[in-house]
């Protein structure tokens, strides 16, 4: 199979816990796009085959700004397994991640299936079920987190595990752009931010996700969630830490390290 090894040391360096060189630095060039999704997919297909279920999506560098300043030429996304989905309260394993990081975010969960380009804000809203309040714990399988941006991809968009904070509002309900998030640790406030960060509105995340996936054959189905990208940054975890985002209408989620 073409990339074998480089989908083998991506699943093994998760596996161990141990991180590895960008695989980018395997190629004389620049590792193609294609080879990019073509890693990811062929690692998520493993583990789809032993019996893990895709539930949604996550989409990564939705902060418009902070991206140009990275010199990243577009968003991303990665998979969400079952197995990567937690509750709010959730007491996570340090020793279990690599270089985990923590994100505030607004998730999206659909009622209908939604697929192809150019969708709009509205074509999004009305396929939403429902809004929550989430953590997204981002885990590097590439060492120090340096890679370029093809890495990104092939790394499942660094996905590790995401906490929902269980009440899912209706969209209508919501002013996305200025919902905000206020994140605290051990009590203590570290971050805040507001919808308008993803993208100026969440639901344009929704809608470039689609647009991505109609690229590659694929759409998002009925029942699936999105992560829409952080509004807090991202936040290295520390063992023996308490995390709550307190979002102005959607609640708060939490989660505490061990």
């Amino acid at each position: 199979m073409v990339y074998e090894d480089e989908m083998k040391r991506l699943e093994q360096a998760e596996k161990t816990r141990k991180p590895i060189d960008p695989i980018s630095q395997s190629f004389s060039g620049d590792l193609p796009l294609e080879g990019a999704y073509a890693i990811c997919e062929g690692n998520i297909q493993r583990r789809l085959d032993s019996g893990e279920k895709i539930v949604g999506f996550k989409v990564g560098l939705t902060n418009i700004a902070a991206r140009e300043k990275m010199g990243m030429p577009d968003s991303f996304y990665g998979y969400l397994l079952d197995s990567m989905v937690l509750e709010s309260g959730v007491r996570l394993k340090r020793e279990g991640l690599i270089e985990p990081r923590l994100e505030s975010e607004i998730c999206f969960k659909l009622k209908s299936d939604l697929q192809g380009k150019d969708l709009t804000v509205d074509d999004v809203m009305i396929a939403t079920e429902g809004i929550c309040a989430s953590f997204e714990i981002c885990d590097a399988r590439i060492g120090n987190w340096a890679c370029a941006y093809p890495d990104f991809i092939a790394d499942n968009g660094m996905s590790c595990r995401v906490a929902l904070g269980g009440t899912w509002h209706p969209a209508a309900d919501i002013d996305l752009p200025n919902e905000r998030a206020v994140l605290t640790c051990n009590g203590e406030k570290i971050a805040e931010g507001a919808g308008e960060l993803s993208m100026g509105h969440p639901a344009k995340v929704v809608a470039w996700l689609a647009g991505k996936l109609a690229d590659r054959g694929k759409g998002l189905k009925a029942g699936q969630i999105v992560m829409t990208g952080t509004l807090t940054g991202m936040t290295p975890m520390e063992k023996g830490a308490e995390y709550a985002a307190a979002f102005s209408t959607l609640g708060e989620v939490t989660l505490s390290v061990v």
